[in-house]
């Protein structure tokens, strides 16, 4: 039996050997390893047993804490001829938070489209929330820029406005999370640095139709009207795209032609060029503004 326990009526050595001993306070016995603190008895830890932390049993009461969710919107004019293709997640199966998206349903409809929601598919968790977008005026998929971008920015302002936690994790709305800064007692004062680093990959596509560009860089409001005005500027057709959300983090994909023909090694370099310091000078600037 453990030296701390009560052992009223116990007769075995360990019990004998350990006799009570008078309190000096009040004159009254107490069991060794025992002590009064505003009449509450306090028992002694036996030795050999760790205590446990208060933290640990939250812990084990609660369970371990949730992965985190990353918002991720998808608008894709690649993979469907006739519309415009736009996939919402924000969590997936049992852990969904979106709901039906009635709202976000009425914001688009508010912009001039036709919607209509895909089949959901059990075996793709992502269709629940996928739907086919067409021009309601021409009945054709949304092929400008500044329309994708609206219908980008209308979902991301509708989820942040109904999932307040989703701000935290996109480079959209009042709270927009920042990579941590250098040393604030430098001459020029903090710098915020992209927790993404911005990459741009071309190459021809196999069917040698046209090029492919691939560009991962941090989101922001406006960041594909700004891009396909950069590839514009060059005389670049932008055929088709894929423009995709996740997190802060934007994943873009175009389907470019220059003169009707898959950029040339030189044309190649010179988009690669006026790319890189197009989001190079969008991100000086950004960082300005704080």
């Amino acid at each position: 039996m453990a030296t701390g326990a009560s052992q009223i009526g116990c007769a075995c050595p360990e019990a004998r050997a350990a006799p009570a001993r008078p309190c000096a306070a009040r004159g009254r016995h107490h069991a060794p390893g025992a002590h009064r603190l505003g009449g509450i008895r306090l028992a002694a830890m036996p030795r050999g047993r760790p205590a446990v932390s208060a933290s640990a049993t939250a812990s084990e009461a609660t369970g371990p804490a949730p992965p985190e969710v990353t918002p991720i919107v998808k608008i894709d004019n690649l993979h469907d001829p006739f519309a415009t293709v736009v996939t919402v997640q924000f969590g997936s199966g049992a852990g969904d938070l979106l709901g039906e998206l009635l709202d976000t349903v009425g914001a688009l409809r508010n912009l001039g489209l036709n919607i209509k929601r895909a089949k959901v598919d059990s075996s793709d968790p992502a269709s629940r929330h996928r739907f086919y977008v067409t021009d309601a005026a021409t009945s054709e998929k949304i092929v400008k820029s500044s329309r994708l971008e609206q219908i980008r920015l209308t979902i991301l302002n509708n989820m942040t406005t109904f999932h307040p936690e989703s701000a935290d994790r996109l480079s959209y709305g009042p709270r927009v999370r920042r990579a941590a800064s250098r040393d604030a007692t430098e001459p020029l004062g903090p710098s915020h640095r992209n927790a993404v680093d911005t990459t741009i990959r071309i190459r021809e596509d196999d069917t040698g139709s046209h090029s492919e560009v691939f560009i991962t860089t941090w989101d922001r409001p406006g960041l594909l009207v700004d891009i396909v005005a950069t590839l514009k500027d060059l005389n670049v057709n932008v055929v088709s795209a894929e423009v995709d959300t996740v997190g802060t983090e934007a994943q873009d994909e175009f389907f470019v032609t220059y003169r009707g023909e898959p950029l040339n090694a030189s044309m190649t370099e010179l988009v690669r060029n006026a790319l890189q310091y197009f989001l190079s000078l969008a991100e000086i600037e950004r960082e300005e503004s704080y």
